[in-house]
Order: structure tokens, then C-alpha cells, then sequence
């Protein structure tokens, strides 16, 4: 258990222990309430599970020679790929059509990088694969959205196509 979970575990516990009038003798009631609670709230937090099969892909990335690179790696694999030179030109193509995945890299120009994308992607369309890359930056779980991979540059093209087609692909 992350220590955030534990933390609010026990405030939620604390909350319902003074509901209750601060009762003495009762904590493990109170402390499986609030574990229930969390249990409850992670559910309810949860974001929908990922298109199980990835068939479309949109690379993002403003170097032309990595992204026209990965696009090809991607096609060799059997992948429908899209590029975009940055997140205003994926923008405009996530307004036309759906993607099951889009591989994004963080650091690019524009009205927003890579993050923001991200960010939108998984707003407008929970169930959508979203992998970020960098070769500036180290992000952790921390740092992503819910249910967004990160893989440094520079990568294997076969680990990409490893993280769309899931385990046992």
C-alpha cells in the first residue's frame, strides 16, 4: 500500500471515529469502514480499462528523423499510424478521427508539449493508450496521468511495439 493510501485511510478513519462521538473500543471497525471507503473510491477513480487491442497509433514528435523512424517501426509492426510534428497538429487530427494509442514525446513547440497532450487525450478519451517519451526528462507514476506509460529516449522500436501490444501480444 502507496503511503498516501495510508494516510488517507487513517484520516478517514479518524473522520468516522469522531462522527461516531469518539467512542473508545471501536478502531478496527472504524479502520475497515474507511478501508472499505478507499477500496470504494479507488473503484470509483479507477479509469476505464485500455482498448485491449491497439490497430491505429498517432506518433507525436517534432524531430522529424526520430518520428518519421518510430512511424515506419511501427508500421513494419502492423500498426495504422498517424504523425504529428507536435501536440497542435495531433490535436487537430484527435478532432478527426479516433486513435487506440498515441505515443507521444514531452518536449516540443507550441501552444503545448507533450504533457498537455497527454493530458487532453486523456480527458477527451479515457480509454485511449497514452505513452510519453523524453530524452530530457525522467518521469515517473507520479508525474502521468493515470494509466500513461513512460519510456526514455533513446528506445528500442520493439519495446514500443511491446508496450501497444500488451503482455502476451
Amino acid at each position: 500500500m502507496q503511503h498516501e493510501d495510508y494516510d488517507w485511510i487513517s484520516r478517514r478513519a479518524h473522520e468516522i471515529w469522531r462522527a461516531e462521538g469518539c467512542p473508545h473500543g471501536r478502531n478496527q471497525e472504524h479502520w475497515s469502514q474507511a478501508v472499505d471507503n478507499w477500496r470504494d473510491k479507488q473503484h470509483e477513480l479507477a479509469p476505464p480499462a485500455p482498448t485491449d487491442h491497439v490497430r491505429r497509433v498517432m506518433v507525436v514528435d517534432d524531430e522529424a528523423l526520430i518520428r518519421f523512424a518510430t512511424v515506419e517501426a511501427l508500421e513494419d509492426a502492423g500498426f495504422e499510424v498517424f504523425e504529428a510534428g507536435n501536440a497542435d497538429e495531433a490535436l487537430v487530427l484527435l478532432r478527426r478521427c479516433e486513435f487506440d494509442a498515441v505515443f507521444t514525446d514531452v518536449n516540443m513547440p507550441g501552444t503545448t508539449d507533450g504533457l498537455g497532450l497527454m493530458a487532453i487525450v486523456r480527458a477527451r478519451s479515457p480509454r485511449t493508450r497514452v505513452i510519453v517519451t523524453s530524452g530530457h526528462v525522467r518521469l515517473g507514476a507520479f508525474d502521468l496521468a493515470s494509466g500513461v506509460s513512460f519510456i526514455p529516449k533513446p528506445y528500442a522500436y520493439d519495446a514500443v511495439v511491446g508496450m501497444l501490444k500488451g503482455p502476451g501480444a
